[in-house]
């Protein structure tokens, strides 16, 4: 198979030149084997005789030069062998950058096809895969879409997802890890994988965790195995003040106190230990991160807080000495990411900003995300909003994510499961269009509805295939939605910077509106428009209804340079390719707009303006 070329990357710094790399116009991948299991068929005339049951990449992302594999699942119902072209088309925005096309002689039932499929070799690129099956005479039979990227590292596109299964009659825990994979999870949080707080790693295998959970290490290594098969980091869970009672109360000198001379606690499950550096505590609990990390072996771990002492804490009396956590989690995260790091090459870290706190002094440490564990008073979509740009201000280059936990999934059934879901929607897309990533998906289809991550919702199988697509979505046009140097225009800024005809629309999230987000970057103008019609309230953690879908909603977008393309995509329809959009720029108020008609806007539409930028274009081969 030939490989495709590739050109330089854009320089740190430099403007992208959104310009898909050059390479062969056509691939082309023959002689695929043909698919040998059966199972009960119908006639060719009574339907459609091969249909595309599920497409996906066999890797939750890719590194630069390393060809991607996509499994085609497909279903013969004609009782008789039946020859087909597969034709998968490789996009980058709005421009198809490769075509590979593969004969397979499908036999009566179910088959899984795989094709191997070069890559562009810049890192940080989101892919669109279509797909295509045409009969012998060139007729189309159906279609199916997926997403890839390639990434250096996980920390440029960080698609968090969590594991906290690790029961020791699982007996196949790489199935758990595959399911997550297929919404391009690139990183998984281990939830609760150890022995104790204090004690990471167990004495005996299997054992029983604080809460009394049979626990198994050996599924929890083959969950780690299955990440690093599908292309995932393992983070292990760890707190890095928490303690049970029978460690703590055995080292009084090792806790924090309030005023009145009380130990803090969760619930006395969990007791408030002293990471300040000349405490024993600091010592012991670092050797514990870095023997997990060697261990598991993991390959980094989410350092966890639980929200308090946020006032001054004090050491035992009688000396009381006082200690102010904002001030000393820093260094200790400073601390536990070169620990990790000396254990375990290449490790990484991220800190639970709990309800926002303390984010000024944790965010510009040397973790390698911002994680924000939302709670009130951040209610609202514009909440989310804000918490991501003011992380973003504090550590630019750092990706953000939000553990927004959907309240409305929980035990959500009938007719409360329509409002669950719309909510899930809504707050996930309120995330994504901002520019930071959800902590929502977990094994099997799970969802995340309480910070007790076992405590997760099971997600329908309909609704598993929304958010798959919109996992697709936000994979494929990583480049317009999640590149760190998008700048969000909000204020009066947000306010002149898009114009929305004939309906109610606001750059402020408002409930009864189209919430716009508009960002841009030099050679970039982007616009969300985010369906918040039918919200009752603009709250992210209500149940909502579905948004009444809107036709031909006029858009104004004002840019700077000459405009190349406009084209629109959203993850609601079964495609997600780009539309292209005409477009009408207009002088007004010493200012070009560029008028577009978006046909449909269901719950989220993204209007992307390429324009060109400092000498260079934003134009694809394509539009040669």
């Amino acid at each position: 198979m030939k490989h495709l070329t590739h050109r330089m990357a854009p320089r740190e710094g430099a403007a992208l030149a959104l310009s898909a790399p050059p390479l062969s116009s056509i691939v082309h991948a023959e002689g695929v084997h043909a698919a040998m299991t059966t199972s009960p068929a119908a006639t060719a005339t009574a339907t459609v005789p091969v249909t595309i049951r599920d497409v996906w990449p066999a890797q939750a992302a890719y590194r630069p030069r390393e060809p991607a594999a996509v499994h085609v699942a497909l279903v013969n119902v004609t009782g008789e062998v039946w020859p087909i072209t597969l034709e998968m088309r490789l996009s980058w925005l709005d421009g198809v950058i490769a075509t590979v096309r593969g004969h397979v002689v499908v036999l009566p039932g179910d088959a899984t096809e795989t094709f191997s499929l070069p890559l562009p070799h810049e890192s940080f690129r989101g892919y669109g895969v279509d797909l295509a099956v045409r009969d012998e005479h060139g007729r189309l039979l159906a279609e199916g879409t997926t997403a890839l990227d390639v990434l250096d590292d996980w920390t440029q596109a960080p698609r968090y997802g969590f594991l906290s299964d690790f029961a020791p009659g699982i007996l196949d825990p790489a199935a758990a890890v595959e399911t997550l994979a297929r919404y391009h999870v690139n990183v998984a949080q281990f939830y609760d994988w150890m022995w104790r707080h204090y004690a990471l790693m167990p004495p005996d295998d299997p054992f029983a965790d604080a809460l009394g959970r049979q626990l198994s290490l050996r599924v929890v290594r083959a969950k780690v195995r299955a990440c690093h098969a599908h292309g995932m980091a393992a983070l292990g869970y760890a707190a890095v003040y928490g303690a049970e009672p029978e460690y703590a109360l055995e080292h009084p000198d090792e806790m924090l106190y309030d005023a009145a001379g009380e130990p803090y606690s969760l619930e006395k499950l969990f007791y408030i230990m002293n990471i300040h550096r000349d405490n024993p505590w600091r010592t012991r609990i670092l050797t514990e991160l870095a023997r997990a990390v060697r261990e598991a072996p993991f390959d980094g771990l989410h350092l966890d807080q639980y929200g308090f002492p946020k006032d001054q804490a004090f050491g035992p009396r009688p000396r009381a000495t006082p200690y102010d956590l904002s001030a000393d989690f820093p260094p200790f995260i400073d601390d536990a990411r070169a620990a990790v790091r000396a254990a375990r090459a290449d490790s990484r870290v991220i800190f639970n900003a709990v309800g926002n706190w303390p984010i000024e002094t944790v965010a510009p440490t040397t973790q390698d995300a911002t994680y924000i564990e939302v709670w009130p008073p951040y209610d609202g979509y514009a909440d989310l909003q804000a918490l991501i740009l003011d992380a973003r201000r504090l550590a630019p280059t750092k990706q953000v994510i939000l553990a927004a936990y959907l309240t409305p999934l929980k035990g959500a059934a009938n007719d409360n499961l329509p409002p669950a879901e719309t909510a899930t929607r809504l707050a996930s897309a309120a995330i994504w269009a901002n520019g930071g990533f959800h902590l929502l998906m977990g094994e099997r289809s799970a969802a995340l509805c309480d910070p007790y991550y076992p405590a997760y919702a099971t997600m329908t199988p309909a609704f598993a295939r929304v958010m798959r697509r919109y996992y697709d979505f936000v994979v494929r046009y990583e480049n317009v939605l999640a590149d760190p140097r998008l700048v969000t225009e909000t204020g009066a800024r947000g306010r002149d910077a898009v114009r929305v005809g004939g309906i109610a629309a606001s750059p402020v999230a408002e409930a009864g509106t189209v919430w716009t987000v508009a960002r841009a970057m030099p050679g970039l103008h982007t616009v969300s428009l985010i369906n918040l019609r039918g919200a009752t309230e603009a709250a992210w953690n209500t149940p909502q209804p579905p948004p009444p879908s809107l036709y031909d909603v006029e858009v104004e977008v004002r840019v700077t340079g000459a405009v190349i393309a406009v084209f629109a995509a959203s993850p609601d329809g079964d495609h997600l390719s780009a539309l292209p959009l005409a477009a009408h720029p207009v002088r007004r108020d010493e200012a070009t707009w560029v008028g577009v008609r978006l046909p449909r806007l269901d719950y989220w539409s993204l209007i992307v303006v390429k324009t060109e930028c400092e000498g260079e274009t934003t134009r694809n081969e394509s539009d040669a």
